[in-house]
């Protein structure tokens, strides 16, 4: 590669923290097809370091180069780090998705060594909000968008209202209920004295007691919902701007609704508050009195919920569809016809099911699906055959087959994933789940979310033997090895990283709560876990 090839040059050092101006020089030096002596330059003179394998800004270079798709080949890196090609062979063979490594140039001057001051490299980048919004930002929004380790825009944008009625800002937030939506009006919610102190917190750079959730999966280098919601929606930001008194307009753009807990499964990891299969075994084992109802529904009265989102067809942008089991109430085909009736076909459907029903009644959600553009499919997933029937029970394993050969039949373009909820019981069969369905071509390798369990706390995979935790270690990091080079995106590698940063906790590992839980709902199944489950002979 000659220099008056050199088709831009980089320097990191300009940017410090605001990694998203970094991401948008790369963005910009993309091109579809390059000559064979086009050179991109990227310069650095410091780094940051959480270990000792390879500084962040290498890590996230070459994490971009990835994500945005362009070539090792057109790379050249110049260095005053005088350890570059060390480093680099890691990242080569940790990161890149390319075989091809980038041209190392070690140039004269000194490299200074910086603690980290983030745990979320560039990585998480990948579906950022348009260039174009990102450059009418002020450094003020930029800086809350994708530097504060605080700030959310989902009180500015979002609710998330559960089938019993409470209303918090999203599905992650453990700070209690901010509203009653059987009380209240969501628009009387909207502006509360809960949500203004929260967004008064998040304004002042103060943390928010209830977003620790996403914290903490920062901490452990996990994406957030809060880093998520703020790619997704920071064109929203001037809402943010706009706000008077903690104060803003009530127009809804996502929308987390759980019309009721109407589910067909109830799985280990759930209780009766958010599946109506929970109530039988709950009340059996003396978890919940007789009495209890059965079903929660959302609101002051049937149809009020629906009929209150209804007033924001056009503003909502993306809508969460969980429960219960999203595709067997009535109330979500409901909200679909009545989006399909606007023309509304571009708003975003994001879909957590467990993936047993493709029909309500006698009519495809096919057809529901056919003119809307942008669907993405979580599946919860935690095991194949017998292990996933026996923890999430109802399961029958050939229809999840079907569903997933289903669509790819009728809409091989929706985003399918596996949102897989990871705990003791499962945490070493989660491997050989994902190699199969990768294997059998029902997923790309990257298509595998792994989420940690953190209730019930019995099954916490922290909590586990610390023999049993250097298993799992070994067999995640021989797993990293395959999935890697093939996960394009790190979605998948992240989650599997996250859970070995997990296990380094102290927690120990409570013999009696587990197996008094494990045994009384194997009693009421009659079902037998070291049966299904026989590589967990070490917890007996």
């Amino acid at each position: 590669m000659q220099d008056d090839n050199i088709i831009g040059v980089i320097d990191c050092d300009l940017y410090g923290d605001q990694w998203v101006d970094l991401y948008i020089q790369f963005q910009k030096l993309y091109k579809e097809c390059y000559s064979p002596g086009d050179v991109i330059v990227v310069k650095s003179t410091y780094d940051y370091y959480q270990n000792n394998h390879a500084g962040i800004i290498l890590q996230s270079v070459q994490s971009l180069v990835n994500t945005i798709d362009i070539s090792n080949f057109f790379i050249r890196f110049e260095t005053t780090n005088k350890d570059i090609h060390n480093e680099y062979q890691y990242i080569l063979e940790t990161y890149s998705t390319d075989k091809v490594p980038f041209t190392l140039k070690v140039i004269p001057g000194s490299f200074t060594k910086k603690k980290a001051n983030t745990k979320t490299p560039f990585i998480k980048l990948q579906n950022l909000v348009d260039i174009e919004t990102i450059e009418s930002l002020t450094q003020e929004q930029k800086n809350l968008l994708f530097a504060s380790k605080s700030f959310c825009i989902a009180p500015w944008t979002a609710l998330e209202i559960s089938a019993g009625s409470s209303v918090r800002p999203c599905c992650e937030y453990r700070g209690g209920s901010v509203g009653n939506a059987a009380e209240n009006s969501l628009s009387e919610i909207w502006n509360n004295d809960s949500l203004r102190t929260i967004r008064k917190k998040m304004l002042n750079n103060q943390e928010v007691e209830g977003c620790k959730r996403c914290y903490t999966k920062e901490q452990y280098g996990r994406d957030s919902l809060r880093n998520s919601f703020n790619r997704r929606f920071g064109r929203y930001i001037t809402k943010v701007s706009a706000t008077n008194d903690y104060s803003c307009n009530f127009e809804l753009v996502y929308l987390d609704a759980r019309f009721n807990n109407l589910c067909n499964l109830s799985c280990r990891s759930c209780n009766h508050i958010s599946s109506t299969s929970w109530h039988k075994p709950a009340v059996a084992l003396g978890l919940i009195a007789k009495d209890t109802p059965v079903l929660s529904s959302a609101g002051r009265y049937p149809g009020d919920l629906l009929n209150q989102i209804k007033k924001h067809i056009h503003t909502i942008q993306s809508i969460y569809f969980a429960g219960g089991e999203p595709l067997i109430i009535e109330e979500f085909y409901q909200l679909l016809e009545e989006l399909d009736k606007a023309g509304r076909h571009d708003v975003e459907l994001i879909y957590n099911t467990n993936l047993t029903q493709s029909y309500l009644k006698d009519k495809s959600i096919f057809d529901y699906w056919k003119n809307f553009k942008n669907i993405s499919i979580g599946a919860s997933l935690d095991a194949e055959a017998e292990r996933a029937e026996y923890l999430r029970c109802g399961t029958k394993w050939n229809d999840i087959v079907e569903f997933r050969k289903q669509i790819f039949a009728n809409r091989p373009d929706i985003d399918f994933y596996i949102n897989c909820t990871t705990g003791i019981i499962n945490a070493l069969h989660i491997v050989d789940f994902h190699r199969s369905w990768a294997d059998k071509g029902l997923i790309r390798p990257e298509d595998f979310n792994v989420h940690l369990l953190f209730e019930p706390e019995y099954m916490n995979v922290s909590n586990s033997p610390e023999v049993f935790k250097e298993k799992i270690k070994q067999k995640y990091n021989e797993h990293l090895k395959w999935l890697k080079p093939l996960d394009t995106l790190g979605r998948a590698s992240f989650g599997f990283e996250s859970i070995i940063k997990h296990l380094d906790s102290n927690n120990h590992f409570d013999r009696k709560l587990f197996w008094d839980n494990v045994n009384s709902l194997d009693g009421y199944y009659k079902t037998d876990l070291l049966s299904v489950f026989p590589e967990l002979d070490d917890l007996k």
